[in-house]
Formats: C-alpha cells, structure tokens, sequence
C-alpha cells in the first residue's frame, strides 16, 4: 500500500499522444500535479509523449517502477498485469471498466487472480484513479488538484470522489488522499480504512459505499478504526431502484439495507444520506471538540433563526436545554430589556459590539450546555454602515479585507472559548459578504485556520448531532 500511494516511479501502461483518449489526460494529470518521481509511459509505439521517452513494453522499462496505471483494452488488462508482476511491480491502478459491471465477471475473477500469483495490489478495475496530495500524486481522471488537507475519502463511485474534491476545494479546504476503488476486484474499501487508520495526514474519512464482498472483515477494520478516527459514510442502494444500478456501476450487491444500518451503528460508522451532509460532518469533526453529551444551547441574531436551529435539534434527538438562573442573571446584566430570556437566547436588534460574545460565553460556560449554536455573525463582524461606502474598488478591497481580518479575529476567539470549556461551538450564518468572490475570499481564510462556517440553522444541528453520536461511541467502545 505504501508504494501505491508513495511510489517513487510510475509505469503508465496505455500512454497516448491522443488530448482525447484518457491514455493522455490522465497521463498529463499526473505530471501537471507536480510528481517528482520518475514516470516511464509504456505505448507498442515507442517515441516520446508529453517530454517522457516511452517504453514498448513494461519489460524495457530500465528499472522496476514501484506503481503502475493501467488504462488499455479490457481483454489486455491481465496480460498488461502478469507484465507487470513478471517485471516486479508489486501495485497498480485498472482506470479500464468493462469488468464485471457489464456483466463480464469471468474477466475481472482473471485479473484478480494473475494479480494475487504475482503479488500485486490492485485498485480497481472502472477506477477513476487516486490522489495523495503530500505526493504530489494526481494519476486520476478529473484535472483536480486539491491542496494538501486533512480528509481522505474511497469511493465505489469515482465522480463522487471528484464532487468530494470540488466541493472541498470550493470551501477552501485540501484532503490527504482520495482513492476511487470501482469494482474492487482486489482491494477492497476495508483494506482502504485500514491503510488510513494509520496515517498520520488523515484525521476523518469519507466513504461512499454500493456493497460489501467481505462483511466478517469490514466490521472488524471498521470497528477498530473508528475508535482512532471518525468514518462518514454514504451507503446508496437503499431502494430497489437504487441497488439495480449499483450492480450495473460498480458490480456491487447492496444487501438489505437494515443490516448494513446495525452494522455501521456497531462499528461507530456516522452513516449520513447525501453529500451535503457528508461534508458538513467531515469538518464538523475537523473544526470542533466531542460534545460530552447532547445538550445544546443555542444564541442567535434573530428569532426566527433559532426556532428554526431548535426544531432541527428537537428532531435529531439534541436537548434545547432551559438556562438555569444564573445563565439568565448575566445574559440580563448587558442583554436589552426586552431580550427573550431564555434558550434560544435571541439576540435581537440592539445587541452588537461585545454582547454577542458575551452571551455566547455565558452559555457555553453554563453548566448545563454541552455545547453551543451560534446562529449569525453580522453584527459581530461589524460591516460597513452605508453601503456607498463601497463606491470605489479600492475601497472595496480595503473594507473586505478589514472584514475578512474580522471575522477570523472573531473565530480566533471562539476558538480560544472552545478551548478553554472543552465544548464545541458550532456557528451557522450567512457570511456577511456581498457578492460570491467575497465569500469565497472568507470561506478560504476561515479554512486556513481549520475553521468552518454553516450557512443554515438546520445544518449546524446537524453538526453538533453527527459529534454527539460519534462521542457516544467511543464513550461506548
């Protein structure tokens, strides 16, 4: 596993001179990512591809190249592969689909088993390839060059590894590796979870699941990793209709769904059902403490936000907790007369300055919180008082950055609170930007500094929900 993700020299078996055949687009991926080990192209043609002399065959390769990536003809790819372990090449990539998605289960069982009698390690075959951003490791599909983070992710699916990418990129944040694991003829998405239990760049995994071929070792690795690191996982296939284009995707058989439900409570899995919700728990658990329980204290900049935060906390099993007398003696002692006293602590309109952190202390230090919900960060990140203000672009830049230096100042803060109860203060609100580049600018300079902003109540419950019940598993364990 090592050299998969570590190789100091790639063979690239398929390589093409051809911008529209993946023989060259995955090709240029890899060396436009940045890799600085050596890359051996390997075409019958011979001849040069993209500055890189090629090779005809894998035996006229001057060394023993430490990985492969396989990108050639369905009917080749077990040929291409007792090459490879013939040459000594102890891992490998299959990008070539056509296996037992399409029916061809025969084929795929032959790879499998060439791969194992040379003792090759295998991802795929209908990979969409893999990433190690410490690497500089890009052998993929998708020209995505996410930078150096702190999540890994498999997927059965690889266009759900590149939304997982985009989407990370767009929020400002990096991932450690990514591995599309298609068909899993080989290696399997436990063997994945194992090689990720232990490395040190990975603190969450993301996992997105059509089936399981060895259930008995699944559980296992995944019990014992959870109790290291948290696994958000996606299982589709739920439904009739979606387990009959699982089989025909990624030849997976999807089982009954109520299994894999006891399964993944068993072994701590945070099962979660879309995408959305796969990231926002990835960096929920990367950004905040475990609550010690599911008691929730919710502060708000306006009413209605909170009834709609408390509804979602309601749902999702969390406690809206009643503030105990003391809690309310000092909201009250700078809170407006007319503030609602009680939990949510509704802010209201006359609240700006230092009140909002003052009432966000006073109930993530009461003891009867586990945490906190801050819903709304405009009035403590103070935007401009008239909007013409903004009338020239110097002035623009000048009064975004000042609010950009703000609004981290204001999460530097939070944090410091954080810290100092052991509690996580999970914050949902719109950023007070006015246009997309402006939130873009304030998304990555939160990133920067591991921090995360929600955009809706109902997604930090959310949150905080999805940290509550991996805390209660590891409580269990």
């Amino acid at each position: 596993m090592k050299l998969l993700f570590e190789p100091r020299s790639v063979a690239f078996i398929g390589a093409s001179n051809d911008p529209e055949k993946w023989g060259f687009r995955i090709l240029a991926n890899l060396i436009d990512g940045g890799y600085q080990g050596k890359i051996y192209p390997v075409n019958p043609k011979g001849g040069e591809i993209l500055g890189w002399q090629v090779y005809a065959t894998v035996a006229d390769i001057p060394e023993t190249p430490d990985m492969a990536v396989i990108v050639v003809p369905p009917q080749q790819v077990a040929g291409v592969v007792r090459e490879c372990a013939a040459k000594g090449v102890q891992a490998g990539i299959v990008i070539t689909a056509g296996f037992a998605e399409t029916g061809d289960e025969k084929l795929e069982q032959e790879l499998a088993d060439v791969a194992r009698r040379g003792g090759m390690v295998l991802v795929g075959p209908n990979s969409q390839g893999i990433v190690n951003t410490q690497a500089k490791l890009y052998p993929q599909i998708p020209p995505l060059f996410p930078q150096t983070g702190h999540i890994a992710a498999v997927s059965q699916s690889g266009a759900i590894i590149g939304n997982i990418c985009r989407h990370l990129i767009m929020r400002g944040f990096g991932c450690s590796k990514c591995i599309s694991s298609g068909n899993e003829a080989d290696l399997h998405t436990e063997d994945y979870i194992e090689y990720l239990a232990d490395d040190p760049q990975t603190r969450v995994m993301l996992s997105y699941l059509e089936g399981i071929k060895d259930g008995s070792r699944f559980f296992k690795v995944a019990r014992e990793t959870s109790k290291k690191k948290p696994i958000v996982l996606i299982k589709s296939g739920e439904t009739d209709a979606g387990a009959k284009a699982a089989k025909s995707h990624t030849s997976a058989l999807a089982g009954s769904d109520a299994v894999y439900q006891t399964v993944f409570r068993q072994t701590g899995i945070i099962r979660v059902r879309n995408l959305y919700e796969m990231l926002d728990t990835a960096l929920a658990f990367l950004c905040h403490p475990l609550p010690r329980g599911r008691r929730v204290g919710i502060v708000a900049s306006g009413g209605g936000a909170g009834v709609l935060a408390a509804d979602a906390c309601a749902k999702l099993g969390l406690e809206v907790v009643e503030l105990p007398e003391e809690t309310i003696k000092e909201l009250d002692s700078f809170m407006p007369a007319w503030w609602s006293r009680g939990n949510p602590v509704d802010l209201v309109a006359g609240t700006f300055g230092e009140g909002p952190l003052r009432a966000l202390e006073a109930v993530v230090k009461s003891p009867v919180t586990d945490g906190v919900i801050l819903l709304g960060l405009i009035p403590a990140v103070r935007p401009p008082a008239r909007v013409t203000e903004y009338s020239s672009e110097g002035d623009r830049k000048r009064i975004q950055d000042d609010m950009v230096t703000r609004l981290v100042g204001l999460y530097d803060r939070i944090a410091e609170m954080m810290k100092t109860y052991g509690k996580p203060v999970i914050i949902g609100s719109e950023l007070p930007a006015v246009n997309a580049a402006f939130t873009q600018q304030m998304n990555k300079a939160l990133a920067d500094k591991n921090y995360v902003c929600y955009t809706m109540p109902h997604e930090a419950a959310t949150a905080f929900a999805m940290l509550a019940r991996y805390a209660e598993f590891l409580n269990l364990k």
